[in-house]
């Protein structure tokens, strides 16, 4: 007897409310992203944020907003119900974050919701109480006080608990929060903030005029002079960057860009400014915000259900405007780190004494041996020598090898030996993670298990796809910096680092510095990362 085919139904609404809130809200900080959006387009100049267990037990948001009235309070928690468009073309000329009036339905439908509201112009203030999308109770609070809203929000995914497998570690998760929470900060210098995680102390963000005085108030250590800062424009488009030596410890290392003051992740816009300080400085090792002023008309926001990901017309000329600036910031006369490159350029790469110095040195027989020993084939070719921006002026590279002072000693370094050392090294214990704004996929064909067992303890976050592809979601916090790819794959399918692709434009100083440090120099000599030139020059020369 053939089978019946299944029974096509219409899904109940609290269904429907739950499978769309998987769509926008996957974690607590994509929540707090909606809920901060909604407070800045009330025009609240206060903002007041408490968090336990990284918003899956609790969030609070307290604001001075507009606020809402009686009649308009259920609504705002109902699917497709919006303040903000009345027609699809007001889309094309967004000047509010939110506009698809979903965010609050799908959180209610997901959590246990109390939002307290008042207006200028009602007397008394309205209260709604909401759990898993089912409305408890709507009354109205007899109390007055200033127009503002207060939303707490608790027990997230109680009712999805498929959805809390998912969460990641509570480290990664609050590093996303943290990361969420300062591109309101950094973005908004007008509204003040209060952030209190947990037990922690209450940080406090005073209103302030300019967002140089914010990035004070956030990196408070860093001098005036180390803040990099160019505006420019182009016929309707405008690109503003800060740049921060990321030796200035802030909250967290950054890389924020905005659209039209909206927080954005876009992975090509990104890699492309990356570049720009790359070719302008010889490193991207800054704590960067960069601002894009665009017509309203020239970006589509509504491509993605997170609102992070935007099209935009005419991208060439963002792009154009964007790298154009970052070289212009060479020459300004503000930054000294642009100072010195501009000097430092004069200098060519194949002076008299490197040729002389590497030309006629005589090169033995038992100086090729340990050459071969080392796997530090070309090392003394003087055509190969590359000298580089000031932040690598102690770096002397010759392919893949470089030589550095260490310890008072001349040390020649290969670089893929030192990078295989120091991820061995770190390998063997756990650390923080460090989550990616963009997953990165790994085919599962190949995978080494007990390596890749290793990097999850070490901290690496992986998720196994479809039975075929793994992606990873977090990396150990000493891998940034790295060029992850290659890396990744020589640590998870358990390859010779040797296959790495040593650009050292790619890598900034510091991190070669940070991997050195790991090791002393009997450490380095006897791994044979490291040859010890001062002892070599001495026996052959003296």
């Amino acid at each position: 007897m053939p089978q019946q085919p299944p029974k096509i139904d219409l899904l109940p609404e609290h269904l429907i409310d739950q499978i769309k809130a998987g769509e926008i809200i996957e974690r607590p900080g994509n929540l707090l992203k909606e809920i901060l959006e909604n407070s800045v387009d009330a025009g609240s100049t206060k903002i007041e944020l408490t968090l336990k267990n990284n918003g899956l037990d609790f969030i609070s948001l307290k604001d001075n907003g507009h606020g809402m009235g009686f009649a308009d309070l259920p609504l705002a928690f109902s699917r497709h119900a919006t303040s903000k468009i009345s027609r699809f073309e007001d889309l094309y000329q967004l000047h509010s974050f939110g506009f698809r009036g979903e965010a609050l339905a799908s959180i209610a439908a997901i959590s246990k919701l109390q939002c307290i509201t008042y207006t200028k112009n009602e007397p008394e203030g309205s209260e709604i109480r909401i759990e898993g999308g089912q409305t408890l109770s709507h009354s109205k609070r007899m109390s007055p006080r200033e127009p503002g809203t207060e939303l707490i929000i608790q027990d997230l995914f109680f009712n999805t608990p498929v959805r809390l497998k998912f969460i990641q570690s509570q480290n990664s998760e609050k590093q996303f929060i943290r990361r969420v929470v300062y591109s309101f900060i950094f973005s908004h210098p007008e509204i003040e903030f209060h952030l209190k995680f947990d037990e922690e102390e209450k940080q406090i963000f005073q209103r302030v005029e300019t967002l140089e005085e914010r990035i004070k108030e956030a990196i408070p250590k860093i001098p005036d002079d180390k803040i990099l800062h160019i505006k420019k424009s182009y016929e309707e488009n405008e690109f503003e960057i800060f740049l921060m030596p990321s030796q200035y410890k802030g909250p967290l290392k950054f890389q924020f860009i905005f659209i039209n003051n909206r927080y954005v992740t876009d992975k090509q816009l990104s890699r492309i400014i990356s570049n720009a300080l790359i070719s302008t400085f010889g490193h991207d090792d800054f704590n960067t915000l960069c601002f894009f002023k665009l017509p309203a008309g020239h970006i589509d926001v509504n491509v993605h259900p997170s609102k992070t990901i935007i099209k935009i017309f005419e991208h060439s000329k963002a792009i154009a405007l964007a790298t154009s600036s970052i070289k212009e910031l060479r020459s300004t006369p503000q930054p000294q780190i642009a100072e010195t490159a501009s000097s430092f350029q004069e200098a060519t790469p194949s002076t008299a004494i490197e040729q002389n110095f590497f030309g006629h040195l005589d090169i033995s027989q038992e100086l090729l041996q340990k050459r071969q020993e080392y796997n530090m084939e070309g090392i003394f070719s003087p055509h190969q020598l590359h000298l580089k921006t000031p932040e690598q002026e102690n770096l002397i590279w010759f392919n893949d090898f470089f030589i550095k002072k260490f310890e008072n000693i001349n040390l020649a370094f290969s670089a893929h030996k030192l990078i295989q050392a120091y991820v061995e090294k770190m390998l063997e214990s756990p650390s923080s993670s460090l989550p990616l704004l963009v997953s990165e996929p790994f085919e599962k064909n190949g995978v080494h298990i007990p390596s890749l067992e290793k990097f999850a303890r070490a901290g690496a976050e992986l998720d196994l796809l479809n039975g075929t592809t793994y992606v990873l979601r977090a990396i150990p916090e000493w891998l940034n910096g790295f060029p992850l790819k290659e890396v990744v794959r020589s640590i998870i399918y358990n390859r010779s680092f040797n296959n790495i692709t040593i650009n050292p434009l790619d890598w900034s100083s510091s991190t070669w510095d940070e991997m050195i440090n790991k090791f002393s120099v009997t450490e380095l000599i006897e791994k044979k990362v490291a040859l010890n030139l001062d002892a070599l020059l001495k026996e052959k020369l003296w």
